[in-house]
């Protein structure tokens, strides 16, 4: 203050002025040291994570394991045709969270148990015998199929219902008996579709050129997976290629008609077009928000291809 006269602090009194400047403040450096160390990883933690990828890592060889022996036994088995046999199930529904249905269906409902994925050509579900709409829950059904233990008593379905249907679910799903209408595919003369696919394959333009599988092998890096996928770290993309010729591989009807009307207005309507006629399913390890989970995708790899 102006009037007074500064005292000289002797040597203890120096001292405790520096302690009082020098001591870290409340929540300081040594709080942020501790704060640092706390962040890394100890050695538990670490075990833990390693012990969970292990898991994880084991239960997707198993998946891609079965899922590989089942497509064995789709390729072995090449008979099969389109001609659908019908079978009405009544599982048992219960109605979850979300408004989600989940169902279960016994081994039992069925003489020769639960069919094979393969063999589903279509599936549609019902609230009740008399409901006059139904949802297709066919992608659903193949997939739990394929993922689904031999030994296994039952199968459980979680459903997602159409938003128009969903009001219903509180009334309905308690009190009415809920039917699954099953479409299978009948097995049929070899040697006739054998022939039929000869016929098919016969490509006009020449070896090579028309709608066919091809495979591409893509690192993730390709793919612009690397930032979310662990593994596989290469994939083999099976996908379509090739010009659709006149008779050749049509999906359909409407493949038929849009290719006679190419030929008549090439200018405003397009060729039939080479894409996936089914799929192989893939099984993917990726990270989350929450760590690593384990995803199969059903519409990644072409199986076969048609002109649509």
């Amino acid at each position: 203050m102006p009037g007074q006269e500064l005292k000289t602090l002797n040597g203890s009194q120096m001292l405790l002025v520096l302690l009082v400047l020098l001591w870290p403040p409340h929540g300081g450096a040594m709080s942020l040291a501790e704060a640092s160390r706390a962040s890394f990883p100890g050695p538990s933690d670490l075990h833990s994570e390693d012990s969970r990828f292990r898991e994880l890592r084991k239960r997707y060889e198993d998946l891609l394991t079965r899922l590989r022996a089942n497509q064995s036994w789709e390729d072995s088995n090449t008979d099969l045709i389109q001609a659908p046999e019908v079978r009405i199930l009544t599982p048992e529904v219960r109605l979850g969270s979300g408004g989600h249905l989940h169902l279960r269906i016994s081994r039992a409902v069925l003489p020769e148990g639960l069919p094979e994925a393969s063999r589903i050509h279509r599936a549609l579900f019902r609230l009740s015998p008399t409901a006059s709409r139904s949802w297709d829950v066919t992608r659903p059904l193949r997939r739990q199929l394929r993922l689904a233990r031999p030994q296994a008593p039952a199968l459980h379905l979680r459903l997602s219902p159409p938003p128009s249907q969903s009001d219903q679910l509180l009334v309905k799903s308690s009190s009415s008996r809920p039917q699954l209408e099953l479409h299978l595919r009948l097995r049929a003369a070899r040697g006739r579709r054998r022939a039929r696919a000869r016929n098919g394959d016969r490509c006009p333009l020449g070896p090579g050129r028309c709608c066919r599988l091809h495979t591409v092998h893509a690192s993730l890096e390709d793919l612009g997976w690397a930032d979310w996928v662990l593994s596989p770290r290469e994939v083999q993309v099976t996908m379509c290629i090739g010009a659709c010729p006149s008779q050749f591989r049509e999906a359909n009807m409407h493949a038929q008609i849009k290719m006679n009307l190419h030929r008549l207005k090439p200018d405003t309507v397009p060729a039939p077009c080479c894409v996936p006629a089914s799929y192989n399913p893939m099984v993917l390890i990726q990270k989350t928000d929450t760590g690593v989970s384990l995803q199969t995708y059903d519409d990644l790899l072409a199986k076969d291809c048609h002109c649509v």
